[in-house]
């Protein structure tokens, strides 16, 4: 179950956002997406641990924000959270913490924009749900803060003198590690193209081999070098003779 909770200190602005989510979501097998406000901090705070499988939060940001995100990720790491910001300068607070945001949307956001964010970050939860099965996890420290991230929320991983970039939806992960302790925990759906990039190949959308470049379907691209041609034209091949693709 995929469902939207809005948060919004001032009631109106968060009944007018419930009011365009609601005009925007789709029904998908079978089932409904709800959306509910909260205009009290202190309401929805109460409200998150009875909330334990994956939403979507839609914040504004104010005083209760790092609070609040902090416990929306305690309740399931693999919430979605989206900063809704009155200015430009409201996100970068915020997008400096650990924990980053899917996506940013204005206080006056229109339909499409609303939209637009709940159609992607839905097609990322659908995702997930279709590798339910897989639960492997690669753990890391940051700064003396442990993470876990699950690999079938990682992209792309990059690896540059030594240190390791992870790149979700919405999150990148800087941290020092190798690349081979990080590929040897990996799923084999992971495939190495460069002896710097390492893609899930479960988010490739196309693939150009005569500009080298595999296009991912969250719009970022990854170049593959001449060396890892052949085993990329393999992997392919037999992904596609199994139906994978």
């Amino acid at each position: 179950m995929f469902d939207i909770l809005i948060y919004d200190s001032e009631k109106e602005k968060a009944e007018s956002l419930s009011a365009l989510c609601k005009c925007c979501v789709k029904k998908s097998a079978g089932e409904s997406i709800s959306v509910k406000s909260y205009y009290s901090f202190t309401t929805i705070y109460n409200a998150l641990p009875e909330y334990t499988c994956i939403m979507l939060y839609m914040l504004r940001k104010d005083r209760y924000l790092g609070k609040l995100s902090a416990s929306i990720r305690k309740s399931n790491d693999d919430n979605y959270i989206v900063l809704v910001v009155s200015c430009a300068e409201e996100m970068f607070g915020f997008m400096g913490n650990d924990t980053k945001p899917a996506a940013i949307l204005p206080v006056q956001a229109n339909q499409e924009q609303v939209g637009y964010v709940i159609d992607e970050i839905y097609a990322d939860y659908s995702r997930l749900e279709e590798n339910q099965s897989d639960n492997s996890f690669y753990s890391f420290r940051i700064r003396s803060i442990d993470y876990k991230v699950s690999f079938r929320q990682i992209i792309i991983i990059e690896v540059q003198s030594k240190k390791i970039t992870l790149r979700t939806a919405g999150q990148i992960f800087e941290f020092y590690d190798s690349l081979e302790s990080v590929m040897s925990r990996a799923p084999d759906y992971f495939l190495r193209v460069h002896r710097s990039f390492v893609v899930n190949t479960k988010f490739i959308d196309q693939i150009n081999y005569s500009e080298k470049t595999i296009y991912m379907n969250d719009g970022s691209q990854v170049f593959f070098s001449r060396s890892y041609s052949p085993m990329v034209k393999k992997y392919m091949s037999e992904a596609l003779k199994e139906n994978i693709f």
